[in-house]
């Protein structure tokens, strides 16, 4: 019994916790009508104030250059006395890319940095002066991977005909003037799943299969959606894009053929003849 009234408790506090209102007006910050700091400045660099301004602390939104649409910043906090910084990353469901000042400040509640007390000094020094997050690194170094997968895909030049036949100058063929490497297909609707294309190589070997939404495929228990898996069981995401082909239909200017062609040789699987 007594297990369970904690668990409610537990629950009741967590729900209290979201059900908090943050709001900012004319630099006050205010949870539920009570001004809790103040901050000023605009995206993408804030100054956060303690309620008698003898604290502040800088948040900056991070991004790396040419980063996907939908990928949230990061925030490096740092304080300007010392120069040191660490960084956190959005898990707070109140994100708006509309409203940054009050994304942050969300952030901050619901990692406790700030309280309905202002903020909470000790505890942000305590992170700032710990050792890095390496949010950045991280951040980096997967875009330096995108880039070089980027680039090596580029590398090959790839074309698709309106048949499906796939073309690269990197073609090892040993005729110099046939530059086939594979085929691409798609199937609309699929038996298990809502749009598929198959990938083979010149050898008619399955290299991989992509499915729009919950594609299933045999040994393997997830739903794939917007996902190629290959012959060897890797799974890598290829974005949906229709763009292509406003009006009727051309493989050729199929968008989505070419993001699945273009991650198989940036992850490695060249096609041509694999004998």
């Amino acid at each position: 019994m007594k297990k369970n009234i904690l668990t409610v408790i537990i629950v009741l506090i967590s729900i209290c916790g979201f059900a908090q209102k943050i709001k900012i007006e004319k630099g006050e910050i205010k949870l539920d009508e009570k001004t809790i700091g103040y901050i000023e400045g605009k995206k993408p660099v804030f100054k956060i104030y303690s309620l008698d301004k003898s604290f502040s602390v800088t948040a900056e939104l991070k991004n790396v250059p040419n980063a996907p649409s939908l990928t949230l910043p990061w925030i490096e906090l740092k304080n300007e006395t010392t120069g040191k910084t660490n960084e956190i990353e959005f898990k707070s469901r109140k994100f708006s890319a509309f409203n940054y000042d009050r994304s942050i400040i969300y952030e901050l509640l619901d990692r406790k940095y700030i309280s309905a007390d202002g903020l909470n000094t000790e505890t942000i020094e305590s992170f700032i002066n710990a050792e890095s997050t390496g949010i950045a690194a991280k951040r980096f170094g997967i875009q330096n991977d995108i880039n070089n997968a980027n680039s090596l895909a580029d590398s090959y030049q790839l074309t698709i005909d309106d048949n499906g036949v796939i073309y690269s100058i990197k073609a090892k063929n040993p005729d110099p003037n046939d530059k086939v490497i594979g085929y691409i297909k798609m199937t609309s609707p699929a038996t298990n799943g809502e749009l598929k294309y198959e990938v083979g190589d010149l050898d008619n070997k399955l290299i991989a299969t992509w499915f729009a939404h919950q594609g299933t495929f045999s040994g393997y228990e997830k739903f794939l959606s917007q996902e190629l898996i290959t012959y060897d069981y890797k799974v890598l995401q290829a974005t949906f894009d229709n763009r292509g082909n406003p009006i009727g239909y051309k493989m050729s200017k199929d968008i989505t053929a070419m993001n699945i062609v273009r991650t198989l040789v940036a992850n490695g699987y060249t096609l041509g003849s694999q004998y």
